[in-house]
């Protein structure tokens, strides 16, 4: 696990991009919790940390697929393929992510 910011750095409801060990993923805050996934879309690579966060619900701002940042799920195409998620830990105040263990997305 890598710590990437504070708990305190993200309020519900923002996300942020972040690159770990040279990974570029969005982190997350939905309801207290944080989540990592991937930051491009699997449609054309477009970067969602420009798009928007409706609950656990993530938007590609270029062509409108929507994901679900809990599990990756593709939500709505155009996108058929979902979002690469990693594993993340709270541990003394510090988001931590461990981008070694890549999850495949849900569905």
């Amino acid at each position: 696990m890598i710590p990437v910011m504070s708990v305190t750095a993200l309020a519900d409801g923002e996300m942020t991009a972040c690159r770990v060990e040279g990974v570029e993923i969005l982190v997350c805050r939905v309801d207290g919790r944080f989540y990592a996934c991937a930051n491009r879309c699997t449609h054309a690579g477009q970067a969602l940390h420009t798009g928007r966060l409706r609950g656990w619900r993530l938007g590609c701002p270029l062509h409108g697929a929507w994901f679900d940042v809990r599990d990756g799920r593709c939500l709505q195409p155009p996108a058929e393929v979902g979002l690469v998620t990693y594993p993340v830990l709270i541990e003394r105040g510090r988001v931590q992510v461990d981008v070694r263990r890549p999850r495949p997305p849900a569905g």
